[in-house]
């Protein structure tokens, strides 16, 4: 990784770490799963995966969320201004396991930090979300708690509760093992997660 490359990571992971800071202020579960997120970010030494980069279908939509985002708050558009400089290096993937071609079409993730991501960490992953209007992401739960913020509108739902809309810039907390879901509207869905790993 060049020098550029290595700096652009860091404006990304910063301005991420500031977005979320910012909205994660109340003492509670989601402010500890967040710092225990970002205690485990790579430090000076960047350490890399041999990944290649790739994008999928549903990365159509990234422009127009990131362009979207122009006239939000400072943090939030400069986290779209610094997610673009890093994305032509993601590589990009469906959700394990499905089996339908429309999902697959409809929405990509990227994991950018984590134990197999482009950035080696063993204690987070932090990755990337991007889904096609009108697309429902299955339900599913994993053992380490998580932790989204939404740039874009969509829904996110637990178990069998109301699905609720954070608003851009809003914040997600998911319990370990808790069922979830999300899914977009009229719009396409872009949120980044945290998962701080055991």
């Amino acid at each position: 990784m060049t020098s550029l490359a290595k700096t652009q990571f860091k404006t990304f992971l910063a301005s991420l770490q500031t977005a979320i800071g910012l909205q994660a202020t109340s003492d509670g579960p989601l402010k500890d799963a967040f710092h225990r997120a970002f205690a485990g970010l790579p430090g000076d030494e960047i350490a890399l995966n041999d990944l290649k980069p790739g994008r999928l279908p549903a990365c159509r939509h990234l422009e127009s969320c990131c362009d979207d985002l122009a006239d939000a708050p400072a943090h939030l558009s400069g986290l779209a201004q610094a997610f673009r400089q890093i994305e032509p290096m993601l590589a990009w993937y469906n959700r394990r396991g499905s089996a339908s071609s429309l999902f697959n079409e409809s929405h990509a993730n990227s994991i950018i930090v984590g134990p197999d991501a482009l950035l080696r960490s063993t204690s987070v992953e932090i990755g990337v979300t991007v889904m096609a209007p009108h697309t429902t992401y299955p339900d599913h739960r994993h053992p380490p708690e998580e932790v989204y913020i939404a740039l874009s509108p969509g829904e996110w739902r637990q178990n069998d509760g109301p699905w609720n809309e954070p608003g851009i810039g809003g914040l997600i907390y998911n319990p370990g093992n808790i069922l979830h879901s999300m899914r977009s509207g009229q719009e396409p869905l872009f949120a980044f997660w945290c998962l701080p790993l055991p």
